[in-house]
C-alpha cells in the first residue's frame, strides 16, 4: 500500500486524476446514490455520500455501518490522500458548511430525480 501524501494539489492534471479516481470508484459501488468530494485546505478530502435505500425501506444506516470504513480505506489508497466520509440522508444533497478549497468530484447519475 502506498503512503498517503498530504499536499494540496495545484496542478490541474493532478486534480483531474484524483477526480477520475472518484468517478471510477463511484461506478463500481452501486449502493452509492450520490457522491460529492471536496478538498479542505491541508489536503483533507471530505466525501459526502447519499446511499441507495434498502429494498425493505429507506434506512441506509446498516449499509453505512458495514461499509464506511472499507470505503474510506479504498478511497485513501486510490487518491493517496486523507479521506473522511460523511453520510447524507437520501432526501437532499445539502452538505454541512465546510471550508472547502476545491470541488474534486460531484457524481449523481444513479439518482432517479435527474431523469424525471
Amino acid at each position: 500500500m502506498e503512503p498517503i501524501v498530504n499536499r494540496f494539489p495545484t496542478d490541474p492534471q493532478e486534480i483531474a486524476a484524483v477526480s477520475d479516481c472518484f468517478s471510477k470508484w463511484y461506478a463500481v459501488n452501486d449502493s452509492i446514490r450520490r457522491l460529492r468530494a471536496v478538498e479542505q485546505h491541508g489536503s483533507l478530502i471530505i466525501v459526502f455520500l447519499a446511499l441507495e435505500p434498502t429494498s425493505d425501506g429507506d434506512d441506509a444506516l446498516p449499509v453505512w455501518l458495514a461499509k464506511s470504513q472499507q470505503w474510506a480505506n479504498e478511497l485513501a489508497v486510490l487518491t493517496r490522500r486523507e479521506v473522511q466520509l460523511q453520510l447524507l440522508d437520501s432526501s437532499g444533497f445539502a452538505e454541512p458548511d465546510v471550508d472547502a478549497a476545491a470541488m474534486i468530484a460531484e457524481l449523481s447519475w444513479r439518482d432517479p430525480w435527474l431523469f424525471e
